[in-house]
Parts: structure tokens; sequence; C-alpha cells
């Protein structure tokens, strides 16, 4: 008989670890997904606009693509033509058109529902970039993509990751304090300079890129012939 009890109590005993254990488990998943929830949806957005962008490219026309190289890179001839500042001027003017279009949307409410649109039509171009090169010079348009334009494009792009979490956290404390009809005193000042302050961060790693594709530009482009 007492082992009997002793039986059922070690039984509930384990129920009662395995619930917690899952419990414990259920919290650690949710401050997780709390903490990089937003930095893997920018992401993923990021991953969807490259794939978009990719599949656009491989059926567009020249004269479309050379239409939207004021954002993005899909006027080979053009850029070639151009000296080493030229090319830093255009990187980070189209760069820059990213991260104001951010800074805005993070000082407005309705900043929530766009800021992924944006860093999709980012992934949505690098893509339309690597698409081109591939359809139009083939292996070689890789590897020009891959050693000129590829590393200062993933420098803005963690630069436009970071910013745009930062602007998707202060802009939904915004639209919060107005559904809560209170005063934005306290934490949305905090949230704001940290905005601010991320922006500054962000805008120098964005002139870092474009320093990085007009050094690159400067030593390898020559020694591709398209």
């Amino acid at each position: 008989m007492f082992c009997e009890r002793l039986y059922i109590f070690d039984k509930r005993k384990n129920r009662f670890n395995q619930n917690r254990q899952i419990f414990s488990d259920n919290t650690r998943y949710k401050n997780y997904i709390k903490r990089y929830g937003i930095y893997i949806l920018f992401i993923s957005m990021l991953i969807v606009g490259l794939a978009c962008g990719t599949v656009y490219a491989m059926s567009a026309d020249k004269e479309m693509l050379a239409s939207l190289d004021f954002l993005f890179f899909t006027n080979l001839d053009a850029r070639l033509s151009q000296n080493v500042i030229n090319t830093f001027c255009a990187c980070f003017a189209s760069d820059f058109i990213f991260l104001f279009a951010v800074f805005l949307l993070g000082l407005t409410p309705w900043g929530i529902p766009v800021l992924p649109f944006i860093v999709f039509l980012k992934g949505f171009g690098t893509g339309i970039t690597a698409g081109y090169l591939f359809s139009v010079h083939s292996l070689k348009g890789i590897v020009f993509y891959l050693f000129v334009l590829l590393p200062g494009t993933f420098l803005f792009c963690l630069a436009l990751i970071l910013f745009s979490s930062a602007a998707f956290t202060a802009s939904g404390n915004m639209f919060w304090q107005i559904i809560a009809d209170k005063k934005m005193v306290g934490s949305s000042h905090r949230y704001i300079s940290d905005f601010l302050s991320r922006g500054v961060s962000c805008l120098i790693l964005a002139f870092l890129s474009a320093v990085l594709d007009a050094a690159l530009w400067g030593v390898f482009a020559g020694n591709f012939n398209f």
C-alpha cells in the first residue's frame, strides 16, 4: 500500500516537473520572439523581396531596368562610365533615400504597416541587381556582384534592418499611446531617443557602405569586361 502511494506521488511529481519544463520552454520561446521577432520580420521581408526581385529581373526588359537605376543598380553601362566619386555619390544617395523614409515613418504612428514594405523594396532592388547581372552576363555577372557589389550591399542591409527595427518600436509606441489616449512622456521619450541614436549609427554604416562600394568599384570594376 505504501509503495503504491509512493509510486502515485512520484508519478504526479514527474508530471508536475514536465509541466513546469513545458511552461519554462514556452516562456523562453516567448521571450525569444519578443526580443528578436522584429529582426526576424525584417530579415524575412528582405529575403522575400530578394527572391521576388530576382524573378522579376529575369523577365523585365532592359529599358524598364534602366529606369530603376536611381534606386537600384540596374544600368551597368552607365555605372561603368562613372568615376569613383560619382559611384560613391550614387550609392550613398540611393541608401539615404531608404534611411530617410524609415526615419520619417519612425516618427509617425502609422509607420508600422509601411516599414516592412520599405525593407521588402530594398530586398526587391537587391534581387533585381543580382538577377539582372546573372541574366545578362551569366557567371561573370555573378562574380562581379559577389566581389564588387555584395559587401557594401550587405553592410547597408544590416543598417537598414537595425534602423527599421528601432523605427518599428518607436512607431508602435506612438500608436499605443494614441490608442490609450495618454500624453507621450517617459517611455515614449526614451524610445524616440533610442531611435534617433540608432539612426545616427545606421547613417554612419550607410556612409561606410557607400565608401566600400566606391573602393571595391575602383579596385575591381576595371578587371571585368562586359
